[in-house]
Order: structure tokens, then C-alpha cells, then sequence
């Protein structure tokens, strides 16, 4: 459903998305905002449930805000005014939307207020990524999709959130550093002056994935801001530091559920 504005002009058009499932009581969407995308605020006539599959997000709701740079769930009351910065990477994000007559707490177990909960689980992140591949395929029977969304919504409801805290500056470096390029690990851990084992444990103990994964993220991030600007598969997969368009084809379908070409036709 669209954003109502909350004071001021509405949000920019800075979106490509589409609207995959139309239920009864629910629907599911697939958007892609792309690199630099800002929404000023505003607010929506339904509840917000989205899964950051990849790219960066901060969000600012009433007194809060929350930066995210890995994927997280997060729930908009209808009417919660909000404003969005996407970063310099972009975001891919699974949507449902839920009519503002629902007791969020009381049926499905959602914090009635605004958050959003990083580091979900694997089977969490599993489950979102067959459902946007269901989703993209359009072949799946609309009570089994349906199925699949209430499923996703039961996950998210018990998602827990990870270590709290700030991590080392080393960290937040290495980081940065595999936003910029697919840095292989040892040269990362040399860089920040520790070993390449103490590197990887702590990396996930901080993150809430090991390195190489994040880097794959990262690669796809910038592969997938190529797509969605119209560049040919391949020099996408070029850019983003793949092998080749099969190797990012296949982190594509790991880690979002659907290949490029899908999500471009998806996004189109």
C-alpha cells in the first residue's frame, strides 16, 4: 500500500518495486531502493512487516533510529510516521503488508511498536528467500504462498536479537573495507594488525556471519545496484567482483531466493 504523508511533501519516488501476492487478510512485495534512494517522512495505511535481504537502511521513527548494514526484520505499525536513507549500497527488501485492524501483538505474536531485530536467524533468512523465489516464479498456488507469508510472519514473531553493543573499531573497519571490495581474509586480518583466525571469530562473533559471507553480500550488493541500473548481467557480475555472471547467479539465488535476471524482470 502506498505511504501516506506525515507533514511536509511525501516521500520521493526513489523505488522500484512490485506487489507479487494480493490476499484476503495480507500481501507480499519485493522492492529494490537503489544506491543514495531517500523517502522523507511519512507513513503507511497498514502494518509493515520487511526483510532487509540485502543493502544498507537507516530509519528514523519518533525519537529513534537504527542503521543496518546485514539482514534484519523489522515491524512498522499503520501510521507510524518514518523517514529512510539507503545508503550508499542500496537495499533489497521483502515486504508484508498486513490491514491496520490487526492486533499485531495479540495475533501474531509482533511487537505492536516499531523495531527492527538484527542478526535473524539462518532458518528465518531461509524461509524469506523460498518465499520471494516462490514469489518470482508466479507459479506457486495462491493458498500455499499465502501459507508460506503466515509462516514468515510465525518466524519473525520469535526472532531474537543478536550481541548487543559496539564493536571494535577494527571490526567496523573491515567492514567498510569489504563494502569497497572482495578483500580476501588474510589481507583484511593483516591490515587490521591481528591474526587471521582471532579475524574470523571475532569478525562472526560481531557481525553475525563469517566474513566470507558478508563479503558475498557485499559483492551482491554492488552487482545488484548495476542490474537495477540497467547494465548487462555480465559487467554486473564484473563489478561486483563475481568470478563471472554464473558465480553471481548463484550467490543471487543463496542469498535472495531468485537469479538476476529474475529479480530484474521483478524490478523492471
Amino acid at each position: 500500500m502506498p505511504p501516506t504523508p506525515a507533514g511536509g511533501p511525501g516521500p520521493a519516488r526513489t523505488a522500484r518495486g512490485r506487489i507479487l501476492f494480493a490476499g484476503e487478510r495480507l500481501s507480499a512485495r519485493v522492492a529494490w531502493y537503489a544506491p543514495g534512494s531517500r523517502m522523507q517522512r511519512h507513513a503507511h495505511d497498514c502494518h509493515q512487516v520487511s526483510l532487509l535481504l540485502t543493502g544498507t537502511l537507516a530509519e528514523r521513527g519518533d525519537g529513534d533510529e537504527v542503521r543496518l548494514r546485514l539482514p534484519a526484520v523489522g515491524v512498522k505499525p499503520a501510521g507510524l510516521a518514518h523517514a529512510n536513507d539507503y545508503g550508499p549500497a542500496g537495499a533489497l527488501v521483502l515486504g508484508i503488508d498486513l490491514p491496520a485492524d490487526i492486533d499485531l501483538s495479540r495475533e501474531l505474536g509482533l511487537a505492536q511498536a516499531w523495531r527492527w531485530r538484527t542478526r535473524p536467524a539462518p532458518p528465518l533468512l531461509a524461509q524469506g528467500r523460498l518465499l520471494l523465489s516462490a514469489l518470482a516464479a508466479g507459479d506457486g498456488a495462491p493458498d500455499g504462498i499465502e501459507g508460506q507469508s503466515w509462516e514468515l510472519l510465525a518466524a519473525m514473531a520469535g526472532c531474537a536479537d543478536g550481541r548487543a553493543g559496539t564493536p571494535p573499531r577494527w571490526v567496523v573497519r573491515a567492514c567498510e573495507r569489504l563494502h569497497e571490495e572482495a578483500a580476501p581474509l588474510a589481507r583484511l586480518a593483516a591490515e587490521q594488525g591481528v591474526h587471521p583466525v582471532y579475524f574470523a571469530r571475532a569478525f562472526a562473533r560481531w557481525v553475525g556471519c563469517p566474513p566470507s559471507v558478508f563479503r558475498a553480500r557485499a559483492q551482491l550488493q554492488r552487482a545488484l545496484a548495476q542490474v537495477a541500473a540497467g547494465a548487462p548481467l555480465a559487467a554486473a557480475a564484473l563489478h561486483g567482483g563475481f568470478a563471472d555472471q554464473a558465480h553471481f547467479s548463484r550467490v543471487a539465488r543463496q542469498h535472495c531466493g531468485a537469479a538476476p535476471a529474475r529479480l530484474r524482470a521483478l524490478l523492471a
